[in-house]
C-alpha cells in the first residue's frame, strides 16, 4: 500500500506543478546541447563552451585551449521566473 501510495503522490505533484524547475530545465536542455555540440563540432572542427570557470576552444582532436576566465556574477540569491 506504501509503495502504490508514494506513486500517486508523486503523480500529483507532477500534475500540480505549473512552473519549470531546473531539474526539468536540465533534462530538457542537455540533449540539445549534446546535439548542437556534436553538429558544432562536425562541421567547423572545434566547439566554443564554459568548462571549470574558464570560456575554451575545445578541437577536433580532444584540444583545450583556455580564451578567458568566467567572472562571478553577483545576483540575488533567489531568481523568479514570471
Amino acid at each position: 500500500m506504501k509503495a502504490a501510495s508514494r506513486k500517486n503522490q508523486g503523480r500529483k505533484a507532477k500534475q500540480e506543478t505549473a512552473y519549470v524547475t531546473k531539474r526539468v530545465l536540465v533534462r530538457a536542455a542537455s540533449p540539445a546541447f549534446r546535439k548542437a555540440s556534436s553538429e558544432a563540432m562536425a562541421i567547423k572542427g572545434y566547439v566554443i563552451k564554459a568548462e571549470n570557470g574558464w570560456v575554451i576552444r575545445e578541437d577536433k582532436d580532444g584540444t583545450k585551449t583556455k580564451i578567458s576566465q568566467i567572472e562571478a556574477v553577483k545576483r540575488p540569491a533567489k531568481i523568479v521566473l514570471d
